[in-house]
């Protein structure tokens, strides 16, 4: 029975190492029109110490918000779309009024069920495109919602192991003394293949750094304390000049920007997202939160060959909340995880 359901939107520890801070519905046929907007996503003050307070990510954040307004202003009223639910067992296909460029995937789970909304790590429209569960949908689609358990996990693997470089950067970018320079560069695609997640980092002032354990230690634990707190990915597809506005700051970020806008043109749109107040661009997609990463552990650090000064591989491994696994197991996955790995380096 096909059902039709209206939608409103309605490490500072006080410990430093040498280097490192710690510091369902009814089953009735429904339609109900509301005209109220989705809620914001607000920043997490209980992560407080893991908030980066230097005047250019005020900036990022500030041209962030600034654009999702604008971008909202663009909706002046509201528009239904139907949106087709299927494959959702145990429950039967559903049909959604939605509300166009408000109402995402995570709304529509929400009119299913908790389990539902809670595994949905990302979504399928029309049996084609992957959209990010806090995506607005922006047409009638048929929608389906892929989880770690799926048949055919790839694609949920590749945003879970994306997910995780974007957060380690988030880590990285607020783990240092605020006396040493950090410059966030990349992550590689992600290929689970190789074993580790991984964000290569400049550390201008730190040469041959090796990181003792203690200190490799406190990177998980930020990490854990980053995890704990469940925050979502936020997605803005921003123009090419406003990209480049927003990581004004980094020389690497601007490079690669540079070689994006040569390789389309300057309508060309970048991607943005925002876990609290950490911005980075990726193709996308992310996972529906950070609290869908489970067990976590940041094993090696080490220098790459490059003609960047001081270019360092951060490397990590991690499970998915929804498959547990035994120490032991996780042990051998550290193990290896903790192997340099020394392909795609940046020249």
């Amino acid at each position: 029975m096909t059902q039709v359901m209206s939608h409103c939107s309605g490490l500072s520890f006080g410990v430093r190492c040498v280097l490192l801070r710690f510091s369902s519905l009814t089953n009735r046929t429904e339609v109900r029109k509301l005209n109220c907007s989705p809620p914001e996503i607000k920043r997490d003050d209980t992560v407080e110490y893991l908030w980066d307070r230097t005047e250019a990510n005020r900036n990022r954040n500030f041209l962030f918000d600034e654009e999702k307004k604008r971008q909202r202003t663009l909706t002046p009223r509201i528009e239904k779309i139907e949106v087709n639910l299927y494959n959702i067992k145990p429950h039967e296909d559903v049909t959604l009024l939605m509300n166009r460029n408000m109402s995402t995937p995570y709304h529509c789970a929400q009119h299913v069920s908790e389990l539902l909304t809670k595994r949905s790590v990302v979504a399928l429209t029309d049996e084609k495109d992957l959209w990010d569960m806090h995506r607005p949908l922006v047409d009638n689609c048929r929608l389906t919602f892929k989880h770690f358990k799926d048949e055919n996990p790839s694609e949920v693997n590749k945003a879970f192991w994306r997910s995780c470089s974007f957060s380690l950067g988030m880590v990285i970018q607020r783990a240092f003394k605020s006396d040493i320079p950090v410059i966030l560069h990349s992550w590689p695609k992600p290929s689970v293949k190789c074993g580790s997640f991984i964000y290569d980092v400049q550390l201008p002032s730190l040469n041959d750094w090796k990181p003792s354990p203690s200190e490799l230690r406190s990177l998980t634990s930020m990490f854990w304390q980053l995890k704990a707190n469940s925050m979502p990915f936020e997605r803005l597809d921003v123009s090419m000049n406003l990209a480049k506005d927003i990581f004004q700051d980094n020389v690497h970020k601007l490079k690669q920007l540079e070689s994006i806008s040569k390789e389309s043109n300057d309508e060309q749109r970048i991607t943005i997202y925002r876990l609290n107040d950490h911005l980075d661009f990726s193709i996308g997609p992310m996972i529906a939160n950070v609290g869908q990463i489970g067990r976590v552990s940041v094993t090696c650090v080490h220098k790459l060959d490059s003609s960047i000064e001081n270019l360092y591989r951060f490397q990590g491994v991690a499970i998915p909340t929804d498959l547990p696994i035994h120490f032991f197991a996780f042990r051998v996955l550290l193990d290896r995880g903790a192997k340099p790995l020394l392909q795609s380096i940046p020249p």
